[in-house]
């Protein structure tokens, strides 16, 4: 499953696991519904799928074109069985349609318009033991004026190995991405992933470029490791010796904590590497039991986006709430990171009067200050999102809270959008209820209104999100996407909203902060308000030690 906001609107996602499989899932923020523990937990590329938009050619040439003959053999000499290669791929240089020809035990032949191609094909294997490999025959530049016969031979492939100074550290996942100019403009040609990954040397050139991304671990294990090596390389063409080492002392170095909301949790996600090609691949492993602290290595100087899934004990990855950040470290060294941080509410949201017709609200409910969730559904959230007009009554209303998308488009003049979520999750004992109303004037039924909201920080929280109990304790509040002159005011309460006491705040460079003194005991929940613009209530946002 791909969690990737930035990837435009007209890209899919395919999944793939040790050898490219799955089925194309929709490009866009959202988590995986319940029941999708494998969507979550395998190896995610994103992108366009050009590979399976190339057309078949027809059976005779016609004028204009020759036919192209290929053999191919695998890393032993021998011809490869059409379960192992079935597919060759004939790119035109120039970025027209690309061509599938099938490969029938080694070989494949079919009519090609005169012109020059890209030229490639994958041999996939599968050992006893479950290792998967995968062998890229690639050719940059075939040029096709007469009738072709070629041979791509694996034996000429070379082995794409990742290692780290660290003698314990393995690969848990592997990939190889080839790019390469088509036409105007430089895209993503194939890729390959695996156990074991072979691919063909060949000298630079035509923008021709090999991208290397891979996760190490501790013994290559998948969850629970101390430590994992996120690693993106780039070389131009493909080096006759394609495989990386890493040095720690190259590699930025972040420890990283990830906190519990209070109750037996696992946490899981995906590094991907933004390679400049409106797509990416993630490689999934996971952090394991929460709470739980560990190093972190990135490559630096590369654009990550990175998401996490929170689930229950089990690590089952069924049901789970989901947030995603991207972070750039541009220059090796230490850094620190929080995953997971109360308090767990909504970030800023949108609202479009009439889109294609229909009413559209998106809000991430599950936000902290440092990730954005998913736009909904929150597989651990229920609720309700109604629009009302200035006379009381109801414009359009969802059973999902956050997300809206129906009913007849609301006309201009004042509305009011009121979300109430309640939340139950076996990981979580805090966020369990939000309330928040926003005013809204529509002007223009096609113009997207802001949904924007107060963000907060609480320092001092534990691993377990929990802050000291009776002590003074400040928070600061960030407005997300509010007009410049909104002045909130808060209240907190002690008893899950029950009774409330007003806060005062003070302004600062970066928004406002509020001091209080903590209760002995329970939790904190938190309630703020821009007059004429929000009003938002958070219900345990934060517990106590």
């Amino acid at each position: 499953m791909v969690f990737k906001a930035a990837v435009a609107a007209t890209t899919a996602a395919l999944s793939v696991g040790t050898a490219l499989a799955g089925a194309a899932v929709p490009a866009s923020a959202s988590p995986p519904g319940p029941g999708r523990h494998e969507a979550f937990t395998r190896t995610v590329r994103t992108g366009s799928d050009g590979e399976a938009k190339a057309r078949r050619p027809h059976l005779k040439k016609a004028a204009g074109e020759h036919v192209l003959k290929v053999d191919v053999l695998d890393r032993e000499g021998k011809a490869p069985s059409t379960d192992r290669d079935s597919r060759l791929y004939v790119w035109p240089l120039n970025g027209d349609m690309p061509t599938g020809l099938d490969v029938e035990n080694g070989h494949a032949e079919g009519p090609v318009p005169d012109g020059e191609y890209i030229v490639y094909s994958k041999i996939y294997d599968t050992a006893p033991d479950g290792r998967t490999s995968a062998a890229l025959m690639y050719l940059p530049k075939v040029t096709i004026a007469a009738d072709t016969a070629l041979t791509l031979d694996a034996r000429t492939t070379r082995p794409v190995r990742v290692t780290a100074d660290r003698p314990d550290a393995a690969p848990l996942a592997t990939a190889a991405v080839i790019s390469q100019r088509l036409g105007d403009h430089v895209q993503w040609m194939t890729e390959i992933d695996g156990n074991d990954l072979y691919v063909t040397p060949q000298p630079a050139g035509g923008d021709l470029a090999f991208h290397v991304l891979a996760v190490l671990t501790r013994g290559g294990v998948e969850k629970g490791s101390p430590y994992a090596y996120n690693i993106a390389t780039t070389a131009q063409g493909i080096p006759a010796d394609p495989s990386v080492h890493v040095r720690e002392a190259e590699m930025a170095r972040v420890r990283t904590r990830y906190a519990s909301e209070g109750a037996p949790g696992c946490v899981g996600g995906h590094a991907m590497a933004d390679l400049g090609l409106e797509a990416g691949i993630g490689l999934y492993e996971a952090p394991g039991a929460l709470p739980a602290e560990r190093v972190e290595y990135y490559t630096p100087g590369v654009k990550w986006d990175l998401n996490r899934g929170l689930t229950d004990a089990s690590c089952s990855f069924q049901s789970l709430d989901y947030y995603e950040r991207q972070e750039r470290f541009p220059a090796p060294g230490r850094y620190t990171r929080t995953w997971n941080t109360a308090p767990v509410a909504a970030s800023a949201g949108t609202f479009t009067p009439d889109h294609d017709g229909q009413n559209f609200v998106q809000v991430p409910m599950l936000s902290t200050a440092d990730t954005i969730s998913g736009p909904g559904p929150d597989a651990s959230s229920q609720g309700t999102t109604t629009l009302t007009d200035a006379s009381g009554a109801m414009v359009a209303t969802s059973s999902i809270p956050g997300v809206l998308d129906g009913w007849e488009p609301a006309k201009p003049g004042p509305h009011t959008l009121t979300v109430d979520d309640r939340r139950s999750a076996p990981w979580s004992a805090l966020s369990t209820r939000q309330h928040i109303v926003w005013n809204l004037n529509v002007t223009d039924p096609k113009a997207t209104l802001p949904l924007g909201v107060v963000r907060y920080r609480v320092p001092g929280l534990d691993a377990s999100n929990r802050a000291a109990a009776s002590a003074r304790q400040t928070i600061t509040l960030t407005p997300d996407t509010l007009p410049a002159s909104s002045a909130p005011k808060l209240w907190t309460s002690t008893d899950s909203g029950t009774t409330w006491q007003p806060v005062p705040v003070t302004a600062t460079d970066q928004g406002w902060k509020a001091t209080f003194t903590n209760p002995p005991k329970g939790t904190v929940s938190l309630r703020a308000q821009v007059p004429g613009v929000v009003d938002q209530t958070l219900i345990d946002a934060y517990g106590l030690r």
